[in-house]
């Protein structure tokens, strides 16, 4: 049964420090072995944390310790190091979710009550492991469900203006999830699409937005005041987190009907810095209101070539590059350039704060309810369209480039020479 406010209260009287960590291996059928770093508590809730496609990082531990302090037994799972596998953005596609079943098996032993906690694309490897876990040797109800800090679910990572397309498993998992997403990511704003997904194969879903905070605030070398705040309140999150999935039966016996294959995320396509868009399709209406105070429409510069570029004051990508479109736009105005730099989410003195010390000689707009980020097909940021003269979409693409590099002012040019 899981433990109530009031004796986690106790227990906290009881045990107000963790014991020591321990150090096991899950042996696998081939011969694997997984590393787990165990952070002991007494109670009957374990935590199986598997780490996201970067690797562990050193302030997990902290997150363990108040975890147990609160009663709650924990296990970070080393996947990198069991099959020697170096971190980056899919490291873990190759992990067999056969293996991963193991050790889920393994740490819903001892009459505990198991729930999982991944994150980013270990989302994905989790749901696809409970998958097996249904198809196999059952667990007798002790798999309660999956805690996700900012799942990422997409097939592939969208690019500029491309529809997202979902994992089959994201429409054919039935376990009980929890999502704790990050408010300050682009993800925050399609929320409602992917728990519509998840619940299409029969989970119940639940979503907590935690405001203010990054993708992975809580493993992050460099962090704000506020993510230090929220690590900190991270394992009282995750409490209420199982709380509330221990009211529903935990892992059903059978999974859901899963249409095709299951399937990893598939790695990003070599790109080139500017990547030609497929067609050439005019742009989505673009009105938004100025920094400036003044309404800006997309409409009004027919005959220039546009950068649309969508970014926050949150995002160190974002950041980056505004030194470079600063000069990007300065080098190729008079030749008939425009940038439109679209904050979305943030209130107007925020962005102006931000830019007392970035000053700034393109036109600034500003998407609060993210409006536009929504109708241009936005997934991440920074993302950015290329338009022609007659503001048909020419490139596309995410992520901070350099934008007065030769190659990109090549590009640039060749648009600039194309008649009006």
């Amino acid at each position: 049964m899981f433990l109530r406010p009031a004796l986690l209260f106790l227990l906290c009287l009881a045990f107000p420090f963790s014991e020591a960590a321990e150090s096991l291996s899950v042996p696998l059928p081939g011969g694997d072995e997984i590393p787990v770093t165990r952070h002991p508590a007494p109670g009957d809730t374990r935590l199986l944390w598997l780490p996201s496609e970067f690797g562990l990082s050193p302030r997990q531990a902290e997150v363990a310790r108040g975890l147990a302090a609160l009663g709650i037994d924990t296990w970070i799972a080393d996947l990198h190091s069991a099959w020697f596998i170096p971190p980056g953005r899919y490291s873990l596609n190759g992990v067999d979710p056969e293996a991963i079943a193991t050790l889920i098996r393994r740490a819903a032993r001892d009459r505990k009550q198991l729930y999982l906690l991944a994150s980013g694309r270990t989302a994905a490897l989790a749901l696809r492991a409970l998958r097996r876990v249904q198809l196999g040797r059952p667990t007798r109800g002790r798999v309660r469900g999956l805690i996700s800090i900012g799942p990422r679910l997409f097939l592939r990572t969208p690019q500029g203006g491309e529809s997202a397309e979902f994992l089959p498993i994201a429409g054919a998992s039935n376990v009980p999830v929890f999502i704790l997403q990050p408010g300050n990511t682009g993800g925050v704003w399609y929320l409602p699409r992917l728990a519509e997904q998840l619940r299409k194969g029969g989970a119940p879903v639940f979503v907590q937005v935690l405001k203010d905070v990054r993708d992975a605030f809580h493993l992050r070398d460099e962090y704000t005041a506020r993510e230090r705040e929220m690590s900190r309140r991270l394992p009282r999150i995750l409490v209420e987190a199982m709380h509330l999935l221990a009211a529903y039966p935990g892992l059903p016996a059978h999974p859901a009907p899963l249409a095709g294959k299951d399937l990893a995320p598939e790695a990003d396509r070599a790109q080139a810095l500017l990547r030609p868009y497929p067609g050439r399709h005019p742009a989505p209406e673009l009105r938004l209101p100025g920094l400036d105070g003044r309404p800006h429409r997309l409409a009004d510069l027919s005959g220039r070539v546009v950068l649309v570029n969508f970014w926050a004051t949150w995002c160190p990508p974002c950041v980056e590059e505004i030194p470079s479109l600063q000069r990007l736009y300065r080098a190729r105005h008079a030749q008939g350039l425009e940038i439109l730099a679209v904050d979305v989410g943030q209130p107007p003195a925020e962005v102006r704060r931000f830019l007392t010390d970035k000053p700034v000689d393109f036109s600034v707009l500003l998407d609060p309810q993210a409006a536009q980020l929504r109708q241009w097909g936005v997934h991440a940021f920074p993302t950015t369209f290329v338009l022609d003269r007659k503001h048909r979409i020419r490139y596309a693409g995410f992520g901070a480039f350099d934008w007065d590099s030769p190659e990109v002012l090549q590009t640039l040019d060749a648009l600039l020479r194309e008649p009006h």
